[in-house]
């Protein structure tokens, strides 16, 4: 039986999600190169981005958001572990990453 209220969503996440576009580089700890994604969203304890690359989950991160002209996000550079990995439609992977450590650019 589906149920509905008269109430207004109300977000239920401690850190609630920013949903946003930039430019992310980010690589692996087997990795001397940096590689280009897509920041999809982020909170203050993770971040999800668009890339072209399936990453195993428990994958270390080094992360480089580079917002440009947007000043949603400020400029950050970060250490995260994959948490979760997933093709989407676009035939790229949605790479959900949960910070570990986060300080500026």
């Amino acid at each position: 039986m589906t149920s509905f209220s008269d109430k207004p969503f109300r977000e239920k996440r401690l850190f609630p999600r920013i949903v946003t576009q930039c430019q992310v580089l980010y690589r692996t700890a087997d990795s001397q190169e940096w590689n280009v994604a897509r920041l999809v969203d982020f909170s203050a304890i993770g971040m999800r981005i668009e890339c072209d690359e399936l990453l195993l989950l428990e994958t270390p991160l080094s992360i480089l958001v580079k917002p440009g002209k947007d000043k949603v996000i400020p400029a950050i550079s970060a250490q995260g572990r994959v948490v979760r990995c997933e093709p989407n439609a676009d035939l790229r992977y949605e790479v959900s990453c949960k910070l570990t450590k986060v300080g500026p650019a």
